[in-house]
């Protein structure tokens, strides 16, 4: 259900799900009048609304679709859904912290020393399973240290590690490393994160996300969270109800509590307890990760210094994700980053950020804004953020995610201040759309595809050429097995050899256009010094790979070319090859292969300069099945097989050329 109270007189419309508001005029949320109340933790709570948003701005922009959060207001409650602020792809935000080609980085948590600007990073090489990775930014997270040497139980690490600075009540401060499933471990520096211990067992229990959170209590004790799926609790346990777990420390984490149940159940499973504590220190609030995705994320508070929690209910949709961490601003408001998980939500799947008060979190409210901090290319792959706040009041958010299209995840922070986004908030934002990865021009970080892609534009940017060969390691390949009928079909026709191995359809995209500074390949092939009259194609199939990519995505990174090459070069006619038959048998991959070609190739069919090929015919046999003396690894060609290559295509070019 999508909440419509109080949109109509906005003249709000809806398309595709998101909410446009027309009506010009400044931003106001607060409770309805008349002492609204609505029922929490067992006692009527009054819906307080002292803090409104008032941003003074002109205002027609996208805000998102609150889903089922009217339900969990009176009737007749007047509310707005957060406006929405778009910060992907704004680089100069974005600091890399940690990535490494085709290699997982995942789930960093942070701490901010006090002289505001050290900070730490901790994250597994791996999907939380993995060798911790240690890092360290003297100037707030601007920049970022290589890898620090970390003790080597460190690297027998088999869950999301998370950092916490603790003070006990004599004021001694250390920092504290956990490292969940059985037995949650701990390791510990009592010297700011010059020297650290070993990993070593807290207690014989086990928990996932081992501490989600860390709160200090009045007394002087800190309370840490964390979860269980009923795996990990004793050994030889089997999944079944999620369990909230609390455990104390009365010295400033040296030593745990035995973990004590904060809350059971299966009919949701809540799981990765963030915590937060009210502006005036007399209230915590849990917010909740829902891992069975039947209902949106849930609250619990504490009135009590975490000695009893309330039942846990539901947010709204706007609050909605994995992983929640929360910062003050210095203006009071509450920042919270997540994994957007929102059903219908146009960034499902994203690293997001709400803005409001922690009334808005207690009172089910939305909030004033979600935040897109980055767009995660692949699935839901991407949250668990570190979010610090320095004295100038920017946030410093980081997290892990697929950020750019085809390459494994890595660590990143984003950069912003309220005030920042309050600007922003005044301009209208785009409405969030899904474009695939595979049109989205994107470089790779490898030393040796930096050099192929410099000496092929220097080669384009010689000159003289006629006819070009554009695709990945098959099309490569006619520098190497292929030399012989390279030598012998495509020199005396003037070719230029364009493909480059391990290749996508973005990366070619980015080849073409050179990234944003521009001056690529097709700059380059379209200058007077060439007489580009045909180029070859055949390009997607290491899209193709397990789920990375569907067959109509590969489609739309092929077309994206193809438009390319019409736009910048349009004398110039296309052989569009289908992507060749791959694995010994017709297998789904090959499928996938077979469906993407027919898709692209039907997006051309008017333009006479665009001539489809299916050579699968000419490689696969009777039977359906590659031989090896076609293809040695079933996928790529033998020299043989180059020969049957060029002679198929070779009248097609001639004509092409004329």
């Amino acid at each position: 259900m999508i909440a419509t109270v109080g949109l109509a007189a906005s003249g709000a419309v809806v398309r595709s799900g998101i909410r446009w508001l027309s009506e010009e005029g400044p931003i106001r949320r607060s409770a309805a009048a008349g002492g609204a109340a609505r029922r929490n933790q067992g006692r009527l709570v009054p819906l307080r609304g002292a803090r409104r948003y008032e941003c003074g701005m002109r205002l027609s922009s996208v805000v998102l679709p609150l889903l089922a959060a009217a339900s969990l207001l009176p009737a007749g409650l007047a509310q707005t859904p957060p406006t929405f602020v778009d910060l992907e792809g704004d680089s100069a935000r974005q600091v890399t912290v940690h990535r490494v080609p085709r290699k997982y980085q995942g789930h960093p948590t942070t701490v901010l020393l006090p002289d505001g600007q050290t900070m730490f990073c901790v994250h597994p090489e791996g999907h939380g399973k993995g060798p911790i990775v240690l890092q360290k930014s003297g100037d707030g997270g601007r920049t970022w240290s290589a890898p620090l040497a970390v003790p080597a139980s460190w690297a027998t690490s088999l869950e999301t590690p998370t950092i916490h600075r603790l003070v006990d009540r004599d004021g001694k401060a250390r920092l504290v490393l956990f490292s969940g499933l059985r037995p949650i471990r701990m390791a510990r520096s009592e010297d700011d994160g010059a020297t650290w211990s070993e990993l070593e067992p807290v207690f014989d229990f086990g928990g996932i996300v081992a501490m989600a959170s860390v709160v200090r209590l009045a007394n002087g004790e800190h309370a840490a969270f964390f979860h269980d799926d009923g795996r990990w609790e004793q050994p030889g346990s089997k999944r079944g109800a999620f369990t909230l777990y609390q455990t104390n420390s009365s010295d400033g984490g040296r030593s745990w509590s035995a973990p004590r149940v904060l809350w059971q159940g299966s009919d949701v499973h809540l799981c990765e307890p963030g915590v937060v504590r009210s502006p005036d220190g007399k209230r915590l609030a849990m917010l909740l990760r829902e891992n069975r995705r039947s209902k949106n994320s849930h609250v619990c508070f504490s009135d009590d210094e975490a000695v009893t929690w309330s039942a846990p209910v539901e947010l709204p949709a706007s609050l909605t994700g994995d992983r929640h961490v929360a910062a003050y601003a210095p203006d009071g408001r509450l920042v919270l980053s997540f994994r957007d998980m929102a059903k219908d939500s146009p960034t499902r799947g994203d690293w997001v950020a709400w803005v409001g008060t922690f009334d808005d979190v207690a009172n089910a409210l939305p909030g004033q804004y979600r935040v897109r901090l980055s767009r995660n290319w692949r699935g839901t792959d991407c949250g668990y953020p570190g979010v610090e706040v320095l004295a100038d009041g920017t946030f410093v958010v980081t997290s892990y995610g697929h950020f750019e299209p085809g390459d494994s995840p890595f660590v990143r922070s984003v950069r912003f201040t309220l005030a920042e986004i309050d600007a922003k908030a005044k301009t209208p934002s785009p409405v969030p759309d899904r474009p695939p990865g595979t049109v989205r021009p994107t470089a790779r970080l490898d030393e040796w595809w930096e050099k192929r892609v410099a000496q092929d534009l220097a080669a384009a940017r010689a000159g003289g050429h006629r006819l070009v060969m554009l695709g990945d390691s098959i099309t490569q390949g006619w520098g190497s097995t292929g030399k012989a009928c390279w030598d012998e079909f495509w020199v005396p026709r003037r070719a230029l050899n364009l493909g480059v191995s391990g290749d996508k359809t973005q990366h070619v995209l980015w080849r073409l256009d050179g990234g944003p500074q521009g001056g690529g390949l097709l700059d380059a092939l379209k200058a007077p010094n060439n007489d580009v009259r045909a180029i070859v194609v055949m390009i997607g199939t290491n899209n193709s790979n397990g789920d990375e990519c569907t067959a109509d995505e590969i489609a739309a990174g092929i077309v994206a070319i193809v438009r390319r090459l019409r736009q910048a070069l349009p004398n110039a006619n296309v052989l569009l090859l289908d992507v060749f038959p791959r694995s010994e048998t017709n297998d789904a991959q090959r499928q996938k292969c077979a469906a993407a070609s027919a898709a692209a190739a039907a997006a051309f069919a008017g333009d006479a300069r665009v001539v489809r090929r299916d050579l699968a015919a000419k490689f696969v046999g009777a039977d359906g099945r590659l031989a090896k003396d076609v293809m040695p690894d079933f996928l790529h060609l033998s020299a043989a097989a180059y020969r049957t290559w060029a002679e198929a295509i070779v009248a097609d070019v001639d004509r092409m050329l004329q």
